[in-house]
């Protein structure tokens, strides 16, 4: 299973479209087998989806995310784990052991700022 971390400075993002990057971990019987960095492709609406179906991402862990990427995740077949504060490490670990939660909340204010 490939499990995606939207990452800002080793973080959780929380603001999905905008992350930095996005951490692939290969995940099989409850360990981590391996990583890979991605660096997230300039911000266009509905683009991200896409890019992650195309690296054969399975589940997306990430903070803020707005509905109409959520859905276009559920269309793409990839779980969207939303809600999520926390570094990466400890984001991963909760993950793989069961006890990341998601929440029901996404975002429905898009304020892009040049220094975000």
């Amino acid at each position: 299973m490939r499990v995606a971390l939207a990452i800002d400075n080793d973080m959780i993002t929380q603001h999905f479209g905008h992350c930095e990057y996005f951490v692939v971990y290969e995940v099989e019987n409850k360990e981590i087998k391996g990583s890979e960095i991605y660096k997230n492709p300039p911000h266009q609406k509905g683009f991200q989806p896409k890019f992650l179906k195309e690296n054969n991402i399975d589940v997306l862990i990430t903070g803020n995310i707005g509905q109409m990427a959520v859905n276009l995740m559920n269309n793409f077949g990839i779980q969207c784990i939303k809600g999520v504060n926390g570094n990466l490490v400890d984001v991963i670990n909760a993950y793989v052991d069961g006890s990341l939660e998601s929440n029901d909340t996404v975002c429905n204010q898009h304020m892009h700022h040049k220094d975000e």
